[in-house]
């Protein structure tokens, strides 16, 4: 073994790690990884968060990304890999690629057979237990899109964009109805201005925005 480590980011943190066989990774809010450099192979564990990763080419050390229950396995490209239990896509594992090929595979055994290939501009996710969804275009410029600040819903309940907002920092929005929580939307929005997205909402969708003394609260607008 020549090299273990572990790297967090606390919440609204952004960070650069370059690990010592010179592959880049950018770890966004909220993230804790554990790199281990081994002679023949090269392995980083998603813990919990996102990460996007550059590697540094090395045909005799493969590059493995453990997170959740998929394997992902490269020798030289640009891909991210998200696993959070909050936010967006919560609860399950995705991997998405900026440029080069990766395989993706079940760490379970009894799902032999499901490994897939994603190249530039794909996407797929998984469950707890590894069951790899269909894979999905994205677009190569689309991928991991909060390196400068933004985020993207694609038919996200407003609930769900409501959480991955709070995990950059407070945001002072609070739903006053559950119901409104299940409404979708989509959009590309600055991470660091939820108060802004909230204020946009009545265009977006049937809702009411209300100030009050802790925060906003958005409710139904019936």
């Amino acid at each position: 073994m020549i090299h273990t480590r572990r790297y967090t980011t606390s919440r609204g943190e952004l960070r650069e790690v370059m690990l010592d066989d010179g592959s880049t990774l950018t770890l966004d809010a909220g993230t804790s990884i554990w790199v281990a450099l081994y002679q023949g192979r090269r392995e980083v564990t998603v813990q919990h968060g996102q990460v996007m990763f550059a590697v540094s080419p090395d045909a005799g050390r493969p590059f493995d990304v453990l997170a959740g229950a998929l394997r992902v396995t490269v020798v030289g490209t640009r891909f991210a890999v998200r696993q959070t239990e909050t936010g967006l896509d919560a609860g399950r594992t995705v991997v998405a690629v900026e440029s080069g090929r990766v395989r993706v595979e079940p760490l379970q055994r009894g799902f032999a057979g499901e490994a897939t290939f994603l190249g530039a501009g794909e996407r797929v996710s998984a469950d707890a237990q590894g069951r790899l969804d269909e894979v999905v275009q994205v677009g190569a410029q689309s991928v991991a899109v909060w390196r400068q600040g933004r985020v993207s819903f694609n038919d996200t309940p407003l609930s769900q964009a409501l959480a991955e907002f709070e995990r950059y920092g407070p945001t002072g929005l609070a739903l006053g109805d559950p119901a409104v929580g299940q409404l979708r939307l989509g959009g590309t929005f600055d991470l660091h201005a939820a108060q802004r997205f909230a204020q946009a909402l009545p265009h977006l969708l049937p809702v009411r925005v209300q100030k009050t003394a802790h925060g906003i609260v958005i409710g139904s607008k019936r």
